[in-house]
């Protein structure tokens, strides 16, 4: 009896095909709990549970795609699921951020993978029929991704209807290099294990072909040693071919250019004036060969246009050569810096800080790493944070931001940021006129028109709307606008008119009815009084 308890050949060998990826390798011991749990419910030594997973995801690449492709072989091979195809749920809705579970019925996949924070809306009525339509399926196995800020949130809705758990985490410098020494190894490839430190230290998208690249130059020429010289070739190989994509893209007529989108922005009069003032103070000092700073921090309500602004910096420092990336731009939540494990968090700002370089770093709510306790994980985090900015002061813009008193809280605390933050800038709340003239822009990107009367409704909603304490700004006029369309699509099919892309004054009476203002929430994080 216990021998049919113990993994097979087979099994091994597709536990082992994590090894080669990055970030995921941590879950070979759930997927052995998987097997055994499998085999016991097969001999009726257990009765609950299921086989759904819940998967933290906290990496940017693409690393659940190469786990759950594991997961669906072993649910194939002991018969759990018919095949291993999968199914990303999200990718095919036609809106977003529905829910509607029922269409997991008439999918052929067996593994459908749900990502929690792409499916929020009615969220909360689904989950009976979600219950009742697992009852149903007993062949399909559904994978729920959690990506949110705040980790264990997806835990806590879903907690009951996923019996396993797993992790994916950000990919470390050491990651990389050992994703070098396994590809390198499996080819019978020969190298210096202190030269592939700096070949690895690159994005790791960039990586893999470079990987790649050396493995066939090495076979096609029959060589069986990677010396210093061919390691620094490939890379430069591939730094030079990113720079001349760069320089395609800039030569390649736009079809707006980035000064015109932040001109075409919605009110924001002031802080487009101190932008145009911002870039000509960089660009002169470069210039001169005295590059300031270019650490910023925004102060506002939510919905003011703060994450607009930082997006588009990013890519006006990259036309305007400020910085040497493309652009990128990385979004991340205060709280995402703060890690469980003594040692651990300022491994984790680094991490993120080096996925930015050459870009913007957008750090929202950074207020949340306030923490009561000295010496708490946030303390170290900030602290961290601060090096970074100096250490890599010309090579990357991060911007803090939040509402307004909490950030000058945070500043205050931490003098440490007052000399690294080299500019500051308020947004304001928009007033009614901008706010309406934001539904109206939705409207036309999204090919709808609003009927007569429909604006006198809407700013007199905004006008009032706005004196709510909690008033959310663009935010809350996308999801007036998102709860519009809803109440339009359900008046057009129940009396079957053919005005698809019109929205009535009804529609909008409707939708305001449902809009509900959130509470503000200014989280800490730590053991606070």
């Amino acid at each position: 009896m216990v021998r049919e308890y113990l993994l097979d050949a087979e099994d091994e060998k597709i536990l082992n095909e994590l090894d080669d990826l990055c970030g995921v390798v941590q879950n070979k011991e759930v997927l052995r709990e998987i097997i055994l749990y499998i085999k016991l419910r097969k001999n009726n030594e257990v009765d609950f549970g299921n086989y759904n997973i819940i998967v933290r995801n906290n990496s940017s690449y693409n690393l659940l795609n190469d786990l759950v492709k594991v997961c669906a072989k072993i649910f194939k091979k002991y018969g759990v699921t018919d095949n291993e195809k999968i199914c990303y749920l999200d990718k095919i809705m036609n809106i977003r951020r529905d829910c509607p579970f029922d269409k997991i019925s008439v999918i052929e996949d067996s593994i459908i993978v749900i990502n929690d924070k792409k499916l929020r809306i009615n969220y909360s009525d689904e989950l009976d029929n979600l219950k009742r339509i697992m009852n149903q399926l007993k062949n399909k196995v559904l994978i729920f991704e959690d990506s949110n800020y705040a980790e264990g949130e997806a835990d806590a809705e879903l907690g009951e209807l996923a019996s396993f758990r797993m992790t994916i985490d950000r990919i470390s410098l050491d990651d990389k290099i050992m994703y070098c020494k396994n590809k390198f190894d499996e080819y019978n490839l020969k190298y210096k294990k202190q030269d592939l430190k700096e070949y690895a230290d690159v994005p790791f998208w960039k990586l893999k072909n470079m990987v790649i690249k050396l493995i066939i130059e090495c076979k096609s020429k029959n060589l069986d040693f990677i010396d210093k010289h061919m390691l620094t070739n490939s890379k430069e190989f591939y730094s030079k071919n990113s720079t001349k994509r760069k320089s395609e893209r800039k030569n390649t007529k736009k079809e707006k250019n980035t000064k015109e989108e932040l001109n075409d922005l919605v009110g924001l009069e002031d802080i487009k004036k101190q932008m145009g003032k911002i870039l000509n103070y960089i660009k002169l000092n470069k210039e001169r060969g005295q590059m300031p700073s270019l650490h910023m921090c925004f102060t506002g309500n939510p919905g003011t246009g703060k994450t607009s602004i930082a997006r588009i910096i990013g890519k006006i420092f990259e036309e305007e050569n400020i910085l040497s990336g493309s652009g990128d731009f990385v979004e991340i939540h205060g709280r995402d810096l703060v890690d469980k494990f003594v040692g651990w968090t300022a491994k984790k700002v680094q991490e993120t800080v080096e996925s930015a370089i050459g870009g913007v770093l957008f750090i929202d709510e950074a207020y949340s790493l306030v923490s009561d306790r000295r010496g708490s994980f946030e303390d170290e985090a900030i602290a961290t944070l601060i090096k970074e900015m100096e250490d890599h002061r010309n090579e990357i813009c991060i911007i803090l931001a939040g509402y307004t008193e909490e950030m000058k809280n945070l500043i205050k605390l931490n003098p440490g940021f007052e000399s690294r933050i080299q500019f500051t800038i308020n947004f304001p709340d928009y007033n009614e006129e901008e706010l309406l003239e934001i539904f109206k822009g939705l409207c036309k990107k999204e090919k709808y028109k609003i009927t007569e009367n429909c604006e006198e409704v809407l700013l007199e909603n905004f006008k009032r709307a706005k004196n709510e304490e909690n008033f959310g700004n663009g935010r809350y006029v996308r999801n007036l606008f998102e709860k519009a369309k809803f109440e339009q699509a359900d008046r057009i099919v129940q009396t079957n008119s053919k005005a698809i892309n019109s929205i009535t004054k009804n529609d909008i009476e409707n939708a305001i009815k449902t809009v509900v203002l959130k509470k503000k929430e200014v989280t800490k994080i730590g053991f606070c009084a």
